[in-house]
């Protein structure tokens, strides 16, 4: 079974040693290891510290190691609208390739191609990709939110029938020929 590389390794750090000597054999690696500091957007993002749940499948190929499966995590944000905290699971599928040093594939501008030493794979770029695309563009709390009001900042959900009246600046001064004269 795939291992972390040693003491003090990052936690997205497997070693697959043996593993890459040995073309059409595959491992499974289930792990849960905290999410680092920066782990989505400036919107929405995985905290550091919490859980991410990685269920993975690594194949040995002629070019390397095959990558496969997904991860799971709980992302946390605010919604675009009313800027309500937003909660939402994450489950991003993962696959790339890691290229062993001297093949074809090492080196190719291709996204979903990474290179690696023959020792350890270092999952964490690829988890973080993975992860930050699937998280939403635009955060919402509810599909269906109304946001605030773009004149007091009240939350729209809280009072549907909220309005202002909003005279035209323009018009402000006819607005004294309806008003009743004092006498």
């Amino acid at each position: 079974m795939a291992t972390s590389h040693g003491p003090g390794a990052s936690p997205f750090a497997v070693s697959v040693r043996d593993l890459a000597r040995r073309v059409g054999e595959q491992e499974a690696v289930s792990r849960t290891i905290p999410a680092p500091a920066d782990f989505g957007t400036d919107v929405i993002g995985v905290p550091e510290g919490t859980d991410l749940a990685l269920d993975l499948s690594l194949e040995s190929v002629s070019e390397g190691i095959w990558v496969s499966g997904g991860v799971a995590a709980k992302a946390v944000g605010e919604c675009s609208r009313c800027l309500d905290e937003v909660r939402e699971d994450v489950y991003a599928p993962i696959q790339g390739l890691f290229a062993l040093p001297g093949t074809e594939s090492a080196g190719e501008d291709d996204e979903d191609v990474r290179d690696f030493d023959g020792e350890t794979l270092d999952l964490e770029e690829i988890v973080r990709d993975a992860v930050v695309t699937s998280l939403p563009f635009v955060p919402l709390c509810d599909p269906d939110c109304p946001g605030l009001c773009d004149q007091c900042g009240a939350r729209l959900a809280d009072d549907p029938d909220h309005r202002h009246d909003v005279v035209d600046p323009r018009w402000a001064a006819l607005e004294s020929l309806t008003e009743p004269k004092e006498k």
